[in-house]
């Protein structure tokens, strides 16, 4: 699925243009794409462009959004006339939300089960307690036949926290993991859950203001970036608590972090680490490919579902 919007990573980038072609010379390679195709364009980082290339968008209805490395919005250049967030802002605030919420725990669910049962059967001991698997198994298949969302945010409350829970089985004692925290950390699986989170957040924001779509307008989840938690909440067991629980099970020693009395330091080699992990698990394509179907499926109609 090819979305309409186009993200610029890192630092570095120079960016120009003809009236027709955008060119992204990065390093050694040059890349070019329609400026026809481009509805809009996010600078994720430290980049230059040209005021010509910036000219040229706008007069084509293309908007420029600006986000500092980590994916934190800092500011959208638009044209003139009917602005488009407004008319979409709109949608999401008037179409019925029960079946996107549905879909959103159904998904997270589903991939966070699979996963606890394909590793309950490489495991050496016992991973689930009795009756634990029966719950889950049956609140994924409640899940459908509930109307208010609030008894679905109940159940998916109580489904997150057994799967982290039990994942707390799998890791040495020593490390004194035993379900996921708030902030601050004081083991060292929680600050990397949170580390790999907060990558995978910046990542969905970005696509999400390239949909101009409203981060703050939860379905699931509410409050400030509300819609970004909705969307990663499928994505997390795959893109980053793979990565985390892989790490905390073969590779962490005492020396990867520091414990003070007021949290969980990661040292540099662990961070740098969990980073080449994540940018390989991460994948953009997969949450673009998300948020372009909610668009659509606010626009059109029709089903919505989640990949993972």
């Amino acid at each position: 699925m090819k979305v309409p919007w186009h993200a610029i990573w890192g630092y570095g980038a120079h960016i120009k243009s003809t009236p027709g072609v955008l060119y992204v010379q990065k390093r050694s390679q040059q890349s070019s794409y329609s400026i026809e195709a481009i509805k809009h364009l996010l600078l994720v980082g430290g980049h230059t462009i040209q005021t010509a290339t910036i000219n040229r968008l706008l007069e084509k209805g293309a908007s420029i959004s600006f986000f500092d490395a980590h994916g934190t919005p800092l500011g959208t250049l638009r044209p003139f006339g009917p602005n488009k967030n407004e008319d979409i802002w709109c949608l999401q605030t008037s179409i019925p939300s029960h079946r996107f919420v549905v879909e959103f725990v159904r998904s997270s669910m589903k991939s966070r089960l699979l996963w606890l049962e394909e590793l309950a059967e490489s495991s050496e001991s016992t991973l689930f307690y009795r009756g634990e698997q029966d719950v889950l198994r049956q609140a994924q298949n409640e899940i459908e036949y509930l109307v208010r969302i609030e008894e679905i945010r109940r159940l998916h409350a109580l489904s997150t926290d057994m799967y982290y829970e039990i994942l707390s089985r799998l890791v040495p004692a020593e490390l004194e993991y035993r379900r996921r925290t708030y902030r601050p950390h004081f083991d060292p699986i929680n600050a990397m859950l949170s580390f790999g989170y907060a990558l995978l957040f910046g990542n969905a924001c970005v696509a999400i203001i390239g949909a101009n779509l409203n981060p703050d307008h939860g379905l699931l989840n509410q409050g400030a970036g509300g819609f970004v938690y909705d969307i990663i909440e499928p994505l997390k067991r795959s893109m980053v608590d793979s990565v985390v629980f892989e790490l905390a099970r073969e590779s962490l020693h005492p020396g990867d972090y520091e414990l003070s009395q007021t949290r969980c330091v990661l040292g540099d080699d662990l961070v740098s680490s969990l980073l080449d992990r994540l940018y390989t698990t991460i994948d953009q394509r997969i949450i673009d490919t998300n948020v372009y179907a909610y668009l659509q499926s606010l626009e059109r109609g029709g089903e919505f579902e989640v990949i993972c």
